[in-house]
């Protein structure tokens, strides 16, 4: 049986991997920035969620480890010309409102730039929210049952990993789901228990005045994150297509900006590859990020439509994540250590 690192051994470990794996620079994936109070009670959604604190911890830490803060919009150019010290992108997925609200006063403090990518179907209601809807199901009941496409799907827990394990077979079906499929999933799930599927998204997501607002600020920039936040590799090229040009046509109309940057959703190996880096090129974004771990090299430059990101869990301690993902560690366990990551 494999015995788990000690911290020494990592941090070790780390600094001898960071001159071969650091890379010239790396691209940092957070989602939601809450007070402490208000973490989820499920890892999967506490993974997405980092407290205040964290993230001021995190910006601390950026300048203590001399990390250079860059807009998205200067990645490309510094893969082509590396110089000076290694740099650094944040970029925030989805739209939440706390981005707003209690990560863009910190950024602003430190003046540090960062993007927000809007799935834009959250911003019109019309999209759930469903890892956050799942949470209130299961939170509030120990069994589920529904009937859905002809089948009975049952569960019961007593236990808080039996009630992890029934969120994960949730969502996992779930993100099989084409557009149609999925709403109406989520519309029998949602009537089986008395609850709208897209009140998550009212609570937690900006409105499009916010949106503009969070726009205006000058440290931050507007990605897209396509329409619906499917899974791309579940749809048809022509449906693919539309959630990726539609969002960024919406996200320009609203602000009155170009917007340069899209990130995938459910951006991981199996979720997105030839064919949806070909449709978001087409689109004409400057960047495309994804969630494959690793930094950046300078050879990412011929591949600005499939950049890695660091992806941060909230359910570790921040200091020593960010350490352990930015000298390379979890690259090299991970990528069976390539270190140019691009598929």
């Amino acid at each position: 049986m494999r015995r788990p690192l000690g911290k020494i051994a990592r941090r070790l470990l780390s600094v001898c991997l960071r001159p071969v794996y650091g890379g010239v620079g790396c691209i940092v994936v957070l989602h939601r920035v809450v007070p402490s109070g208000e973490r989820s009670v499920l890892g999967d959604n506490r993974a997405l969620e980092i407290s205040v604190e964290d993230l001021r911890a995190m910006l601390e830490w950026m300048d203590g480890a001399c990390l250079e803060p860059v807009a998205l919009d200067d990645v490309r150019a510094r893969l082509s010309e590396p110089s000076g010290r290694k740099f650094i992108a944040i970029t925030l997925d989805d739209g939440y409102r706390d981005n707003l609200r209690c990560a863009c006063p910190l950024f602003r403090e430190f003046g540090v730039p960062f993007t927000v990518n809007v799935a834009t179907g959250f911003v019109r209601r019309t999209a759930s929210l469903w890892w956050y809807f799942i949470e209130r199901i299961l939170v509030g009941r120990a069994a589920l049952r529904f009937s859905w496409d002809g089948a009975e799907h049952a569960w019961s827990w007593a236990l808080p990993h039996e009630r992890d394990a029934a969120f994960n077979a949730l969502a996992a079906l779930i993100r099989k789901q084409g557009p149609a499929s999925r709403d109406a999933l989520l519309l029998a799930l949602g009537e089986s228990v008395g609850l709208d599927p897209l009140e998550e998204t009212r609570q937690l997501i900006m409105n499009w005045e916010e949106v503009r607002e969070l726009s205006a600020e000058p440290l931050a920039s507007i990605g897209a994150h396509t329409v619906g936040h499917y899974s791309l590799n579940r749809l048809s090229e022509a449906e693919a297509r539309a959630e990726i040009l539609e969002s960024k046509e919406d996200l320009e109309a609203q602000i009155g900006r170009p917007v340069r940057h899209f990130a995938y959703p459910f951006g991981g190996s199996s979720a997105v590859n030839a064919r949806e880096f070909a449709l978001a090129r087409a689109c004409g974004f400057e960047t495309m990020v994804t969630t494959r771990i690793a930094n950046l090299f300078p050879a990412h430059a011929s591949h600005p439509d499939r950049l890695p990101r660091l992806v941060v869990s909230g359910n570790y301690p921040i200091r020593s994540n960010l350490a352990a993902l930015e000298s390379g560690f979890v690259t090299v366990r991970q990528g069976r250590f390539r270190r140019l990551v691009t598929l």
